[in-house]
């Protein structure tokens, strides 16, 4: 039997046809199965179509219905029965007892043979609840039925499974698979949406098992009176635009449930991260995480978020904290954060049935793919049922291998919010880009041709390290480069409100002290930020007690200090990833200064000369200028 038998009729309605009579039992008929999502249901809609879902059963179909939370007391109580008939042996003989002839008692003992059905999984049943942005009803009407050959039949309209739909004017349109490719791929759009919802992949939708949204008070009998006015708003749809990046990130990640959100720094990852952990706990898919991050402050902000919003027991293995144990030896119903390099030491410990259930998140997850963690961590993070990467930067540069890693074992990028999104959208302010020109001292050359000289003596030895060695050798002259403080001196002259609530970038505490000696000549109450003895220094910074933080690399990742006007970028790589991180620091929206500009001091090396450097590493400061220009020009969009 095939479904081709059907008349391609494209349009029903209940004025001029007999819907049940010449569409619904007709494909039920010729079906193996039949998937429909649906707003109203009632048990009646079964005793009308009972010859077409007898013969489904026949066929070894199998139906599968999603419908709204609004359901008669009594076809709950029917199907909340047949639920529990799978478990239950003796209620499932029981159930078997009273039915004869399936179609007869659809006909005439309906509830029973409902129930029946749901027992024998002929039937699967979920209800439907609209969340985050929505907050009706699961309102849509749609179906699909299939047939042993594949070929499909799907249709969406205005009936109900309900008696009295077919009592009203109701449409259907329907479109046949075989007929053409349009027509097919509205078929197999309709299929796509259904499995979507019915895995619980939607983020505006919750789907429950029916005894799971009984056991949860979700079912609204319709034998109550029904609100007569709209449900009162709350006000959390308030900017909801500019964050609906949030949202669609959190629906990539159900669809995908492996993968990484490329999202510019400020746009919320950690909010988007603990979204999904809560969802997909909600949802009963997960029952422990674990988090990873790198660096004590960022650790500790995630310590921090994941105790105000989860309100589960969070153990945490990092710096002074040794609590891995505790977590490892009940991990249900709770969370681990750990720095990256203690996951090679605590993963071989977790017990294999907790990863089935389980969500990884590795935050700044670029940092997942260093050669030593690739190495101590490889098959060990890909068992996670889930796993969620953040970055605003997730590619390495020059690192193919470490790249590999981290597509095999977290998933590809599968949601981009870049910089210029988020500025446009007023989520990240507007900068200003100050271009501070300087040029090669003779020393500076020079050992870029001693550089240079080194690697081709030890490629001639056969003992060249990778080419990246080289690139990081010059990198490193033109970020210790003194040619930058002259400039930077006449301009801090010009413009010293640049240094009120700033952070310079150097590359070593040695080139911070040269940075050090302009800002005291300016009465700057500053301090430093290098490591950990400096973490006070940190503090003092975000609670405002400094004007000014030179620091390093260690503040590039994660840290969320809104009131940072203006950064000084004495040391950038070539690699996009440290830049963005830095650039980051000073875009976030400051609610006590909501007409935030900021600005980014550069430092651009006129004098290049490509003859000098084979590379390529000597043209990075254009490349980025040009990248920064670019950026700069973008316009907060008027709403």
């Amino acid at each position: 039997m095939s479904l081709r038998e059907l008349p391609t009729t494209p349009h029903f309605t209940t004025s001029t046809h007999k819907v049940l009579e010449l569409f619904y039992v007709p494909a039920l008929t010729l079906a193996t199965s039949y998937d429909r999502g649906v707003g109203y249901f009632t048990s009646n809609w079964l005793r009308l179509a009972a010859t077409g879902l007898a013969a489904l059963a026949t066929n070894a179909g199998k139906a599968r219905i999603i419908a709204s939370p609004k359901l008669d007391r009594e076809d709950c109580a029917a199907l909340n029965q047949g639920a529990d008939a799978r478990n239950d042996p003796k209620l499932r003989a029981a159930l078997e007892r009273t039915i004869v002839d399936l179609e007869h008692d659809l006909a005439h003992d309906t509830l029973a043979a409902l129930a029946w059905m749901i027992a024998d999984e002929l039937l699967e049943f979920r209800i439907a609840i609209p969340a985050g942005e929505l907050d009706g009803d699961f309102h849509d009407k749609f179906g699909v039925f299939r047939d042993g050959m594949q070929d499909a039949v799907a249709f969406h309209g205005s009936p109900n499974d309900s008696e009295n739909a077919f009592r009203n004017y109701e449409s259907i349109s329907v479109f046949y698979s075989w007929i053409d490719d349009r027509e097919a791929n509205r078929v197999r759009n309709e299929q796509e949406r259904f499995n979507l919802i019915w895995g619980n992949g939607d983020i505006n939708l919750r789907v429950y098992e029916l005894p799971d949204a009984v056991r949860r008070n979700l079912i609204e009998f319709t034998t109550h009176s029904r609100r007569p006015y709209p449900a009162p708003r709350t006000g959390k749809r308030e900017s909801a635009a500019r964050w609906e990046h949030q949202r669609d990130a959190v629906a990539a990640f159900l669809r995908a449930k492996a993968g990484i959100l490329e999202m510019a720094t400020g746009t919320g990852k950690t909010r988007t991260a603990l979204t999904i952990a809560e969802e997909l706990q909600e949802r009963g898919a997960i029952n422990t995480a674990v988090v990873a991050a790198y660096g004590t402050d960022l650790l500790d902000q995630w310590h921090k978020e994941l105790v105000r919003r989860t309100g589960l027991p969070v153990f945490r293995a990092y710096e002074r904290h040794h609590e891995a144990q505790s977590f490892l030896n009940d991990p249900e119903g709770a969370i681990l954060l750990a720095s990256r390099q203690a996951l090679a030491d605590i993963l071989p410990k977790l017990h294999a049935n907790s990863y089935t259930k389980a969500l990884l998140i590795c935050d700044e997850v670029h940092g997942i793919g260093s050669p030593s963690l690739v190495a101590s961590l490889s098959g060990r993070l890909k068992p996670f049922a889930f796993r969620l990467g953040l970055s605003a930067t997730p590619e390495r540069e020059y690192d193919g291998d470490g790249n590999r890693f981290i597509e095999d074992e977290i998933g590809p990028v599968i949601f981009e919010f870049g910089l210029k999104d988020a500025i446009k959208k007023g989520i990240l302010c507007g900068f200003d880009y100050v271009e501070l020109e300087y040029e090669f001292s003779d020393e500076d050359r020079a050992a870029v041709v001693q550089a240079i000289r080194r690697y081709h003596a030890k490629a001639r030895a056969g003992e060249a390290p990778p080419i990246e060695a080289l690139y990081q050798d010059i990198a490193r002259i033109r970020k210790l480069s003194q040619q930058k403080i002259l400039p930077f001196q006449a301009y801090v002259r010009a413009h010293p409100e640049v240094l009120q609530r700033s952070l310079i970038f150097v590359e070593t505490a040695e080139y911070g002290m040269l940075v050090q000696d302009i800002l005291m000549a300016q009465n700057i109450d500053f301090h430093t930020y290098y490591g950990d003895d400096d973490r006070a220094n940190l503090g003092r910074f975000a609670r405002g007690e400094l004007d000014c933080l030179v620091t390093c690399h260690r503040i590039s990742e994660g840290i969320d200090i809104r009131s940072v006007n203006n950064i000084v970028l004495f040391a950038s790589a070539r690699a996009r990833l440290e830049t963005v991180q830095r650039l980051g620091r000073c875009l976030r929206i400051d609610p006590n200064n909501p007409d935030k500009r900021a600005t980014v001091v550069d430092f651009i090396r006129v004098d290049h000369d490509d003859k000098e450097d084979p590379t390529g590493e000597l043209s990075a400061d254009e490349d980025r200028r040009d990248w920064f220009r670019d950026l700069a020009a973008t316009q907060r969009m008027q709403h």
